[in-house]
């Protein structure tokens, strides 16, 4: 199995300055722009959570777009943990949630 065109979803935590700052805009915009289909939303502890599907290729493009376009908000952030999570079939394109 080619890992590069296989689909997997994934579960990321972000930490840091990623509330009140376009944080989950920017999640929705690298999603569109990346092929990749899942949610985020604001938690209450402050982080935000986002499941992303698709190919390795597709959460690495992901995750590297949004470091380019959230970095220029001046943002202090990390991924505080990933996690490979069971696919959800039939989703159709990347939304925005609220807790």
């Amino acid at each position: 199995m080619n890992t590069r065109t296989s689909v997997e979803r994934i579960r990321y935590r972000f930490i840091g300055h990623v509330q009140h700052r376009g944080f989950r805009y920017a999640c929705v915009t690298c999603a569109q722009k990346t092929n990749v289909t899942g949610w985020v939303r604001n938690e209450r502890d402050g982080t935000v959570t986002a499941e992303v599907q698709g190919s390795l290729e597709g959460q690495l493009a992901f995750v590297r777009r949004l470091t380019q376009i959230v970095t220029g908000f001046g943002n202090t952030w990390s991924i505080g943990s990933e996690k490979r999570i069971d696919l959800v079939t039939d989703e159709k394109g990347f939304s925005s949630r609220r807790y």
